[in-house]
């Protein structure tokens, strides 16, 4: 019987019981699940965050643009050719 308790093997197989059973209880914590939603909610801020960034940079980049052919006197109907 000893014996068994010197295997690495059924140590192993204990370990593995037990992170599942742990892992089980986390996952279902209520605790848990808040973390997860206020992280969820952070990213999605964050995206939304970029996505307003880069609509900002790109109304900027067009109007840039459009005065640069106003400058140079380029309608939009004429072809810029280079």
């Amino acid at each position: 019987m000893l014996k068994c308790f010197k295997d690495e093997k059924f140590w192993c197989a204990v370990g593995g019981a037990a992170a599942v059973i742990l892992g089980k209880k986390v996952v279902k914590a209520k605790k848990t699940r808040e973390l997860a939603v206020t992280g969820l909610a952070k990213g999605m801020k964050l995206k939304s965050d970029a996505q307003s960034a880069l609509r900002s940079m790109k109304d900027e980049a067009s109007d840039i643009c459009y005065d640069a052919k106003v400058e140079a006197g380029i309608n939009d109907e004429e072809e810029v050719t280079e």
